[in-house]
């Protein structure tokens, strides 16, 4: 029995110590599923930080901005170069072999500096055909004169005929207004044609007597009264006709006298001229005054060629200048219009320069430009455009005035104009506008709530741009109200419906 008891107490101790130990391992396998679910948490958190950082990170950054009030300043800028308004032709006789052009455009020169060479040879065969032209015309000149006096006299001769003629229509359309003029001064003053016209009119003389008779009745006074009445409206409309008559008879006999006096006028001059004819040429048609004028021409040109020759064929500067244009070449021969052009130093001094076509809207005559040269370093303030001019392709022209003795003509120039163009209440960055198939548009932002909480987003709105600088733009009232923010810029680019973050300071 006590064996059997015994056997029992061990066992249940063996059980008792294998219960305790599963305890243990449960609890160690508790702690190692708490600490692992940590850890799968941690795990966890830490994707989602890094997802969301990448997130984020593929997000535009952007800096966001509010319309605001601006004063637009509209900046030009071009090139130009300093001319002159006093330019002088350099002109050689024509037809001269070129053989040295010794000047460039632009170039500075001086009285005596040689501008370009005449070949001697050449020249000297010049001055032999000279020479034998004119005395080919002076032979002619000799024919002329042998040949102009019988058409001289019969010049003459028809001239006084036509001095007779004239005048004696002349005195005829005088005499013709003299009587005009007679016959409207014999007309009496209309008082007097009144009383000459009661003493023949019957009736008045009648109806006079029995309104004058002794006992007359009141209607034959009455009677008298109305007919002297109507006799004296018919009478001064008579003699307002008549008189009229008269002054238009004097008035076209007058005209008659100045239309014979012009036909006189003219009928001498064409004889007058028929008779200078006759002195002057011959039936050929020749003139002996052209024929001089045309030898003394080329004497004229014979003795510029004879000079050239004796200064060996150099053409010299006579002034100080620059050349502005070279028109003949070496191996060339001289036109009859200048060789060269050479700007006067001493002349008005203008800047001149050609701006695109859509900076013309801005210029106008009285803006001030600032203008720099890089020789020297120099800079002048404050220069005023005289004219604005519009070029056949559509450029713009401006030229303003410098008085500055340090400036050369020819010299290159750079200019800025900075002209205010007006102040706007609707004003953003010019980085915030956008541009899509020609019509302008800006990025607002907008606030949308998600489950990774408020996010931005970019909407397009299309906008309507009033004027522009370099900084600013100016957009139509309206456009954006003073509470929208927009973007005004991002470190990529931002498209519509886009999500988008603030950068950060």
């Amino acid at each position: 029995m006590e064996c059997l008891l015994g056997e029992i107490c061990l066992e249940e101790g063996i059980m008792t110590g294998l219960n305790e130990k599963e305890h243990g391992n449960m609890g160690r396998r508790k702690k190692r599923a708490a600490r692992y679910f940590g850890l799968f948490m941690l795990f966890m958190l830490v994707c989602t930080i890094v997802s969301r950082g990448i997130y984020a990170y593929r997000m535009p950054r952007v800096a966001l901005g509010t319309v605001d009030a601006q004063t637009l300043v509209h900046k030009i800028q071009g090139n130009g170069t300093v001319l002159t308004t006093e330019e002088v032709p350099v002109v050689t006789e024509e037809g001269l072999l070129v053989e040295k052009v010794s000047v460039v455009e632009g170039q500075k020169v001086a009285p005596g500096d040689v501008l370009f060479w005449i070949g001697l040879p050449d020249l000297q065969e010049v001055l032999g055909q000279a020479d034998a032209q004119i005395k080919a015309e002076e032979m002619k000149l000799a024919e002329l004169n042998a040949s102009g006096t019988a058409a001289v006299n019969r010049a003459n001769q028809d001239l006084q005929d036509t001095a007779n003629t004239t005048a004696g229509e002349v005195n005829v359309a005088e005499e013709e207004k003299r009587a005009a003029e007679a016959a409207r001064n014999a007309l009496p003053q209309e008082e007097e044609y009144r009383k000459r016209a009661y003493d023949q009119d019957a009736e008045y003389q009648k109806l006079l007597a029995d309104s004058k008779k002794k006992g007359a009745t009141k209607e034959e006074r009455k009677a008298f009264s109305y007919y002297k009445k109507s006799l004296d409206a018919r009478l001064s409309e008579e003699y307002a006709k008549e008189r009229q008559a008269l002054d238009d008879a004097v008035a076209e006999k007058a005209q008659g006298v100045n239309s014979a006096n012009e036909k006189r006028k003219d009928a001498m001059k064409q004889a007058e001229r028929a008779v200078e004819d006759a002195k002057q040429g011959d039936q050929t048609g020749g003139s002996r005054i052209e024929q001089e004028n045309l030898i003394r021409q080329l004497e004229e040109k014979r003795e510029r060629m004879a000079a050239l020759l004796a200064a060996e064929g150099k053409v010299v500067c006579e002034m100080d200048g620059y050349v502005s244009r070279i028109a003949v070449h070496a191996g060339e021969r001289t036109t009859n219009t200048s060789a060269l052009v050479l700007s006067d130093a001493a002349g008005e001094k203008l800047f001149q320069a050609v701006l695109p076509q859509e900076e013309k809207s801005y210029v106008a005559p009285g803006d001030k430009m600032t203008l720099s040269f890089a020789k020297d370093n120099k800079s002048l303030s404050g220069i005023v455009i005289d004219a604005v001019g519009e070029l056949e392709d559509g450029s713009c022209q401006i030229t303003g005035r410098i008085e500055d003795a340090r400036v050369e003509i020819g010299e290159l120039g750079s200019l800025e104009i900075q002209k205010t163009t007006g102040r706007y209440e609707c004003c953003i960055p010019v980085d915030a506008l956008h541009s899509d198939g020609g019509s302008s548009y800006v990025l607002i932002v907008e606030e949308q709530a998600t489950i990774l909480g408020t996010e931005l987003t970019a909407r397009k709105r299309k906008v309507k741009v009033l004027d522009q600088d370099e900084q600013y733009v100016a957009l139509e009232d309206g456009s954006l109200t003073d509470e929208e923010r927009f973007v005004a810029s991002a470190d990529k680019e931002v498209a519509d419906r886009d999500r988008i973050r603030e950068a950060e300071d």
